[in-house]
């Protein structure tokens, strides 16, 4: 875990552990013990005791990897069919959640949570998906946003997975609202404030980024294995080198040069650590999934841009990140199931009843309960695939939970209800349990967050849970987007 290669203004972290983290920098050391067992990770092999030692084995056993998955939503909720009407352990289950009853104790349901900084009357499709994830208010004409939670943790791993991170989209079509950049519209993942990382939409693409390059375990010939292990030697000794004499010319040096010394070594540094990941094999297999091959479909709302069958989709992709996962690919995902506004779906022929209205005007129901109960059916789909990628994680034994186990998982939109464009809490006629941003959390990260309930908070900053959810994961967070300032209490 490092913290210190996280530069954002909005994010800031416990002073000790920066202090500690400069004095002792994280730094990965992989041994020949860890490139064997790197080759015995297949998915649907079991870990080879024999490869590890007792305190590996304990420590395995203890601390499996913990991951974080951030799921976007579209244009908002229809509040009476999405909040529950009670609250905490015993709460029942609303219509548009029914379907997370397989899962229901590993879920926490949320209520009263708002995300004021993206308040936005016009242009909240736009500046609402990435707020979601940044709790920040983006800029115009020029891109500003900031980085968003996914990024956070996943800089602070930096190369403890071959993939630091995956971003992924059921669709390519963005537009610009109101003149903010289209980019918005069509990315939850960032960087840092000016670097939108850009979903992939091809399933097939995600699986040869999984899958290229896959080494069956314990195959690797003898001549194959004294091949990486002199070119691995012959590269550390070059960079060995460059450090040695780095080091020796930064005493000699100005403050100026120094820094920029310092720079370097740190480009250096990675360098040398992607070559000691490069050394691992890549063991990760698709056991008897082959590789995806969809069709688009025609365009879906006169905007220029097609989507593949939804449901099919959907569950590819969710299976190409439970085996992510799995192997220990990557540990951190963003999902856009679709995009805001304009980019979400034209009609929705495969429900039954069939929808034949576009979301982002339906959304803007204006209180009709006819339009509300239409919205609630779409939403209530797009929970059933949610919790659909939630049940495949928790099949995954490891250790002594499931991947789900070890996981957050947090689900929410660019709004809090389509009609108001708001990002709190919105009254509807004859309807009086507490509602606000629609957030969904599930895993715990170990059983470090109690699930199974239903949440209801007083208006309290989405950017603190987001603080609670990096601590919960490890990182020392303190501040984060443009209103979080402690982490978010009664998780525990």
């Amino acid at each position: 875990m490092s913290i210190t290669r996280i530069h954002d203004k909005n994010v800031a972290f416990e002073a000790k552990a920066l202090a500690a983290e400069r004095k002792n920098p994280t730094r990965l050391v992989m041994s020949r013990r860890a490139v064997l067992r790197g080759t015995a990770a297949c998915v649907g092999l079991p870990m080879l005791e024999s490869l590890l030692s007792p305190s590996e084995a304990r420590a395995q056993a203890a601390a499996p990897p913990q991951r974080l998955v951030t799921w976007f939503i579209a244009c908002g909720v229809w509040g009476p069919s999405w909040f529950p009407t009670d609250t905490g352990a015993n709460y029942t289950l609303s219509p548009t959640l029914k379907s997370l009853a397989p899962v229901k104790n590993k879920v926490l349901v949320f209520a009263g949570i708002t995300n004021a900084p993206c308040v936005n009357s016009q242009g909240s499709h736009g500046c609402g998906p990435p707020g979601m994830t940044t709790c920040m208010q983006g800029t115009k004409p020029a891109i500003g946003m900031g980085i968003s939670v996914d990024q956070v943790y996943a800089q602070a791993l930096g190369m403890a997975t071959r993939i630091p991170s995956l971003q992924i989209s059921g669709t390519d079509g963005t537009f610009s609202d109101v003149q903010y950049p289209a980019v918005y519209n069509g990315t939850t993942s960032w960087a840092s404030t000016t670097q939108p990382l850009t979903p992939i939409v091809n399933a097939g693409q995600i699986f040869d980024q999984l899958f290229s390059g896959v080494m069956p375990a314990m195959s690797t010939s003898a001549a194959t294995t004294a091949a990486l292990a002199k070119r691995s030697a012959l590269q550390k000794s070059v960079l060995d080198e460059i450090l040695s004499e780095a080091t020796t010319l930064t005493g000699k040096l100005g403050k100026t040069d120094q820094v920029k010394v310092d720079q370097y070594l740190t480009s250096v540094r990675a360098a040398e650590t992607a070559l000691q990941q490069s050394a691992m094999p890549n063991s990760c297999s698709p056991g008897t999934m082959t590789k995806p091959a969809l069709t688009l479909g025609p365009d879906t709302n006169g905007f220029g841009h097609k989507i593949y069958d939804p449901n099919v989709y959907t569950d590819i992709i969710t299976t190409l990140m439970a085996l992510a996962f799995q192997c220990d690919a990557t540990r951190v995902i963003s999902y856009q199931q679709m995009n805001g506004g304009h980019s979400s779906y034209s009609s929705f022929p495969w429900l039954t009843p069939v929808v034949n209205r576009d979301h982002h005007s339906l959304s803007h129901h204006n209180g009709n309960v006819t339009s509300g109960l239409m919205l609630a059916q779409i939403e209530a789909w797009e929970i059933g695939l949610f919790s659909a990628f939630l049940q495949k994680l928790d099949k995954i034994q490891e250790a002594s939970g499931t991947v789900l186990d070890n996981s957050l998982i947090f689900l929410s939109s660019e709004i809090s209800d389509g009609n108001a464009h708001n990002q709190g809490a919105t009254s509807y006629s004859g309807f009086a349990a507490p509602t606000g941003k629609p957030i969904l959390l599930a895993g715990s990260a170990g059983n470090k967050i109690k699930t199974g309930r239903h949440a209801i908070y007083n208006n309290d900053p989405q950017a603190n849970l987001f603080i609670a959810m990096l601590n919960t994961l490890g990182v020392p967070t303190t501040k984060f987007g443009m209103n979080g300032t402690a982490p978010l209490t009664g998780l525990t």
